[in-house]
């Protein structure tokens, strides 16, 4: 756990960006709401226009902090907003694409067959596992990216089955640590959701459908922790795997015996 310390005390030393940060959420909580409102549909859980366009804006942030972090640029702090380099967005836009169209063609495939050959739910739910745990491993393709904003040879897939035994240990541990303290984090939303039932406060200003202020208040808290720990605490503590066990992949410094030369 003293990893995921050090993560968030990182992502902390420039305190006025989480100002921002904060912001971010809960814009994107209000847009996202009532959007969702407005179609009529406020308990909506797919993604909407504005989910796109604010993950993509974060997603890009993360990235240029990344990038800092792994070339030590101002001691690798999470940078300003208006230090995102423009080709961030193209690059990641690129990567987005193509790496969704993989997860996409599997998902298709494993209905197909689902549907044609093999009729059983066990075999497309295997499928999918597998994917999902695969995809893990895609972290490390927009960090490679992150270190030199290049997309070279970064849309191969079989790149993503040679990082899995180098890195699955260390990449596994920690995803299951964060996996934790989200779960520690659902937990005191239903510890303050209960509190609130017990002095009625959660009824307190009505807003459309079960919406209610202290709903919309949960949420954006929610999803300010979601954004800092997913898209920059988790990322950044697997720098130093990706450094030891997958840059040396990508440079070729590694020999057939898996051991760096």
């Amino acid at each position: 756990m003293a990893g995921i310390v050090d993560c968030y005390k990182k992502i902390y030393e420039n305190k006025k960006i989480h100002i921002g940060l904060f912001i971010i959420a809960l814009v994107w909580t209000i847009s996202s709401m009532l959007l969702d409102i407005a179609a009529g549909k406020p308990h909506n859980h797919t993604q909407n226009i504005f989910d796109i366009l604010f993950s993509f804006f974060v997603g890009a942030h993360s990235l240029q902090f990344l990038h800092n972090a792994l070339n030590n640029i101002n001691c690798g702090v999470i940078p300003n907003f208006k230090e995102i380099k423009p080709k961030i967005f193209w690059g990641m836009l690129r990567l987005d694409i193509v790496w969704a169209i993989y997860a996409a063609a599997v998902v298709i495939t494993s209905v197909v067959i689902y549907i044609t050959l093999i009729n059983t739910i066990i075999f497309p739910i295997t499928i999918l596992v597998i994917t999902a745990f695969v995809a893990i491993f895609v972290y490390y393709i927009y960090l490679a990216y992150a270190e030199n904003l290049e997309t070279k040879g970064l849309f191969n897939i079989a790149l993503i089955f040679k990082f899995i035994k180098p890195a699955f240990k260390e990449t596994l541990i920690k995803l299951c640590l964060f996996i934790l303290v989200t779960l520690l984090a659902l937990l005191v939303c239903i510890l303050l959701y209960a509190a609130a039932a017990i002095t009625g406060i959660d009824t307190m200003g009505y807003i459309s459908g079960e919406y209610y202020v202290l709903d919309f208040v949960i949420i954006t808290l929610a999803s300010y922790f979601m954004i800092i720990t997913w898209y920059y605490a988790y990322p950044y503590s697997l720098i130093d795997t990706y450094n030891e066990k997958i840059k040396p992949l990508l440079s070729g410094k590694e020999d057939i015996n898996g051991e760096n030369v």
